[in-house]
């Protein structure tokens, strides 16, 4: 969905909270030392809030842009340490960065057949796996509130697990 033009700080952190883990990925192909790696990813912070009034696309082409801001963080971190000898050559990293960029679509695509599969099963099969997967819940406090055992909603999680993949196993090719 396209952004409202007016800068929104609530809408940037939304959107930085959903991105963070796949920007961090990214940077992770390029940057080796998770301090470095640490001092970048704060810089592309910094960086899309400020240029974030200027951003005008979707919520899922905001964590390309932070990417793009990502990449040009790290090749000025990398001309920094230029006079260290243990600096990858920049072919490497670019081409560490585009399979990088691969990893992120492959797993845009694998998201989206998940969302679409979701969809197919029935409701009360979405809400249990969302339930048993969220992070204040354990299966065993789940198990209790439902009187069932622990086993008995790992098995029920096996069958939808089973079903949800041989639904995206049947988009393989299909773009979702």
């Amino acid at each position: 969905m396209p952004r409202k033009s007016k800068f929104d700080h609530s809408e940037f952190l939304r959107l930085l909270a959903n991105s963070e883990q796949i920007v961090r990925s990214y940077l992770r192909s390029q940057v080796q030392d998770y301090h470095h790696m640490s001092e970048i990813m704060q810089n592309v912070f910094i960086v899309g809030w400020k240029k974030f009034s200027k951003f005008s696309g979707t919520d899922e082409e905001f964590t390309k842009w932070l990417c793009v801001i990502g990449r040009f963080e790290a090749l000025k971190h990398r001309q920094s340490l230029a006079r260290d000898r243990l600096v990858l050559e920049e072919k490497l990293i670019n081409l560490m960065a585009d399979e990088a960029q691969e990893e992120i679509l492959l797993h845009e695509q694998w998201s989206g057949k998940l969302e679409f599969c979701m969809q197919k099963i029935p409701a009360t099969h979405r809400s249990f796996v969302k339930e048993a997967y969220s992070p204040e819940v354990s299966i065993k406090d789940l198990a209790a509130k439902m009187n069932k055992t622990p086993a008995s909603l790992y098995q029920k999680l096996s069958r939808i697990r089973k079903t949800l993949a041989t639904c995206m196993g049947n988009l393989a090719d299909e773009p979702i």
